[in-house]
């Protein structure tokens, strides 16, 4: 059994301390979690604690400047989160800087009121509005999410709010209501910290002490440790969206976290739900085709959870037969157990989910997270360890009563779309000094073996033991832009069907044995590359190499299948209209591009394309794309190169490359000629923000400007500190994130800057993303300490790019991609030091355009239009794909 080692203490002041140490790379996680969510508010003051998560990123009294500036000039990333009941706070630092992490969380736990006032409260308070609009109020079906919670947990229940609270209570907060609530949860004797990496235990023992010591511990919490739902019986609801696709929701209350239910829920949610082999996909997706997706989870919080069975129905759908066999399903459990190699699939995929997570140190799921998961709802850091066991020892009768435990309270909701509508030392520390960093550690990627069989496939290797865990991807060199201009999507839904059915396997049976293995199977398409890959545990690495090399030489395209997962992706065409964010970026790709181009053509394809393709056209696709000689297999875990290389010459020795090669698409492309900046806008209406697309197109990755470029594109939109994002979110209030972007190819690549804003100031952002474009080559060029801030941010943050085993594996293929040397990584840092700010600002004039941009709005054209009249741009109407109207 794998055993994370780790060290527990706590201080005077009451703060819980887990140390972990990891020298794998020279990287520390800084892990705090205070333990106050959104039920510890009250009604008519809900939000709060969310509206934290934000404020505490806003200065402190020695630190009386945004949280992220001194830390991403060096590198590190950094996040947060809510939920009913803890708050998280997590920084992935350079380990040489750990001190200064420690310094500023110190701060803002200890002296964060000294600098929060009401401008710092208005801002942030607009931005999480913003959130909200973005998170639920503009997103399909997102409004059915909050009516949910209420209705499973009614009040009293201190679930029967969002997380997010209302807008209702976010305005009414007052400043003093605010640091009141802060003063009572933000406190050492609230809250768990753990730090993992590259560390010494002593001595950030001593630096725990010297920054967290003397902070003064807070009241004494009264804790509700469990509490039941208030549902009695069945309630409906049911609600219109603008959405393409039916929804049903059933969902019971159930136990809280680490009751002694949950793992028997969670087999049996994964029974029912999880894969393509569980039993509501086979019965509603595959076999009826009535239903586009299931999901089932048991989502368990620390005083109550709930057991959500979701069905999204194929259009036109009858929600009440769904629910006819969704019943029915159910009653099978209550009076027939599952059998054994079902509990068998589920287990062995809680099992690879559960190593998997491992991989990290820090961030969302990592290890210093899971510590102080365990820690703060259990006391007991030691159940990363150990909760698998909880799992190991379900029976088969245990999920059977599980089932039947779910009873008859439940809520039914119902989501249908509306009618159409047109498209330290001891002694007091002095606070006030940054910490220096230490000593900077080296780090060198790890450069992969190659090997070439004598048909011209490539194998690319890097052994790492450190998990019992294998990446592979066979990855080929060409993607969607091959697709003959009349037939976009070609390559994507031909990539789609490779794990649907082979000569020797069917569709079913790769799903199920992958699934039982608790291993994935994937494929896919990029503009430049195709791949299929396969990540699974060690002991099953072989057989998992045998499926994939199964799907990439022996791909069958069987009709029945084709037919399937044809009437899917139509689904899917016609949902992209309920999405703001999707028509954006595909109506952006077309007008950058241009219609009817490699690059500017729909990836996925158009429901014109999808219907027309038959099994002679993506059997021919794929005789084109995946061919040896054309094709490479990355190979990242444990194992060894001879193993591999004796496996793969078996499996792919005999694959020969066709005598003749099929005809393809030349992508590379002129750019099309935007002598004028213009703003298109696309009608979504009732659309509660406008989401904007703002670019050009700019050089190719091969172009001796690319480093230039992409360390401008990273201070300009990159990072949180970023000029955009300081504009729009930080200084206006205007979007809950701004960013930019280059999306790199081989021929012209896209610059473009993103984002969503709320409806009623879209003119003024459109005015401020202007400005932001102007200024940089303009009235504010690149300084250096700007300069020097952002190169530094961006190399020292490199080696958090590199930490599991699919992120090594997506830069290999990336390097790949552009046809760069194996060792490309080992040299990527004297690039970037040979840059100065002239450079950047060079390329900033040269490349960076302000008076030829595409300006994409998609949202409510009746709110928005006459506000961006008022800018004196042309305007130009065009649909969900970017054409004009």
């Amino acid at each position: 059994m794998l055993s994370i080692d780790f060290k527990k203490y706590t201080l005077s002041n009451g703060l819980d301390v887990i140390l972990h140490q990891d020298h794998t790379l020279p990287i520390a996680a800084v892990n705090l979690w205070y333990h106050v969510g959104s039920k510890n508010e009250e009604a008519g003051r809900t939000g709060f604690a969310h509206l934290f998560e934000h404020i505490m990123f806003e200065g402190s009294q020695n630190h009386d400047t945004d949280f992220f500036e001194p830390l991403e000039k060096v590198g590190a990333n950094i996040n947060g989160s809510t939920t009913n009941d803890r708050t998280n706070y997590w920084t992935n630092v350079p380990a040489n800087y750990l001190e200064m992490v420690l310094w500023l969380e110190s701060d803002r736990m200890g002296f964060l009121l000294e600098a929060l006032d009401q401008k710092r409260l208005d801002i942030q308070r607009d931005v999480v509005k913003n959130e909200r609009r973005q998170s639920y109020e503009n997103r399909p079906y997102g409004k059915s999410h909050l009516a949910l919670e209420s209705a499973v947990f009614p009040e009293p229940h201190l679930y029967s709010w969002p997380v997010i609270g209302s807008q209702e209570d976010l305005s009414a907060a007052e400043l003093d209501d605010v640091k009141h609530f802060f003063r009572k949860y933000y406190s050492p004797n609230n809250a768990s910290l753990t730090i993992a990496g590259d560390i010494n235990i002593d001595e950030t023992e001593l630096l725990i002490e010297r920054y967290f010591g003397s902070i003064t511990p807070g009241p004494t919490l009264d804790r509700v440790d469990h509490m039941d739902s208030p549902l009695l019986g069945e309630v409906h609801l049911d609600m219109h969206d603008k959405v393409q696709l039916p929804r049903l929701s059933l969902v019971w209350p159930t136990g809280p976290m680490f009751g002694p239910d949950e793992p028997s829920l969670d087999l049996l949610a994964s029974i029912l739900g999880d894969g393509k082999s569980s039993r509501l996909h086979q019965k509603l997706v595959y076999e009826k085709q009535i239903a586009r997706d299931v999901v089932v989870a048991n989502h368990t919080r620390e005083i109550a959870g709930e057991f959500i069975i979701q069905i999204t129905g194929n259009p036109g759908q009858d929600l009440d037969e769904i629910q006819k066999i969704v019943d029915h399903e159910l009653d099978e459990f209550k009076s027939r157990v599952p059998t054994e190699r079902e509990l068998g699939r589920s287990l062995n995929h809680f099992e690879s989910a559960n190593v998997r997570g491992l991989q990290r140190i820090g961030g969302f799921g990592g290890r210093a997270d899971q510590l102080n998961l365990f820690n703060t709802f259990t006391g007991n850091p030691h159940g990363i360890n150990s909760d698998i066991e909880r799992y190991r020892s379900v029976s088969l009768g245990d999920i059977t009563r599980a089932a039947n435990g779910l009873g008859n309270n439940r809520v039914r909701m119902t989501v249908v779309p509306e009618k159409p509508v047109s498209a330290g030392p001891s002694g007091e520390v002095d606070r006030t000094l940054t910490p220096s960093a230490r000593p900077t550690p080296s780090f060198s990627p790890s450069v992969p073996t190659r090997e070439t069989l004598s048909n011209g496939l490539n194998l690319l290797h890097i052994k790492d033991s450190n998990l019992p865990l294998v990446s592979l991807r066979m990855v080929a060199s060409s993607g969607t832009t091959s697709d003959p201009l009349e037939s976009p999507g070609l390559s994507h839904f031909m990539a789609t069907m490779l794990c649907e059915g082979t000569a020797n396997l069917t569709g079913q049976q790769i799903s199920e044995e992958m699934e039982f293995m608790g291993s994935h199977l994937i494929s896919s398409a990029s503009n430049e590359q195709s791949f299929i890959g396969a990540a699974t545990l060690t002991q099953h690495w072989e057989r998992a190499l045998e499926i994939l090399g199964d799907a990439a030489l022996n791909a069958s395209f069987p009709d029945d299948e084709l037919e399937r997962v044809r009437k899917e992706r139509l689904v899917d065409l016609s949902r992209i209209s309920d999405d703001s964010t999707i028509i954006a970026q595909l109506a952006a790709r077309s007008l950058l591009y241009g219609a009817n181009t490699p690059y500017g053509n729909p990836p996925f394809g158009t429901p014109t394309t999808i219907s027309s393709f038959n099994r002679d056209h993506l059997d021919a696709q794929f005789s084109n794309i995946y061919q040896p000689n054309k094709s490479t297999l990355v190979a990242v875990g444990d194992i060894s190169s001879t193993d591999l290389i004796t496996k793969v010459s078996g499996i792919f020795g005999q694959w020969k490359t066709p005598e003749s090669e099929l005809s393809s698409t030349d992508a590379v492309i002129a750019e099309p000629a935007q002598p004028i900046t213009k703003i298109y806008i696309s009608d979504k209406p009732g659309a509660a923000q406008s989401v904007i697309r703002a670019g050009h197109l700019t050089i190719d990755r091969h172009h001796e400007d690319y480093y230039a470029l992409n360390l401008l594109n990273y201070l300009f939109g990159g990072h949180f500190m970023a000029r955009l994002n300081q504009n729009l979110r930080q200084d206006k209030g205007y979007s809950y994130g701004f960013h930019s972007s280059v999306d790199w190819t081989t021929g012209p690549s896209s610059l473009v800057a993103w984002g969503s804003v709320q409806t009623e100031v879209t003119k003024e952002s459109v005015i401020e993303i202007l400005k932001e474009f102007d200024d940089i080559h303009g009235s504010r060029p690149v300084g250096n300490e700007e300069f020097a801030s952002a190169r530094d941010g961006l190399l020292k943050g490199f080696a958090g790019q590199f930490e599991t085993q699919d992120q090594l594996v997506s830069q290999i293929c990336r390097a790949l991609m552009f046809g760069l040397p194996d060792d490309y990584y080992t040299g990527l840092r004297t690039n970037y030091e040979a840059l100065t700010v002239d450079d950047i600002n060079r390329v900033a004039r040269q490349h960076l355009k302000s008076d030829n941009l595409m300006l994409l709005v998609v949202g409510d054209r009746e709110v928005i239009e006459p506000q961006l009249e008022k800018l004196g741009y042309p305007i130009v109407h065009v649909n969900h794909q970017g054409q004009e109207l």
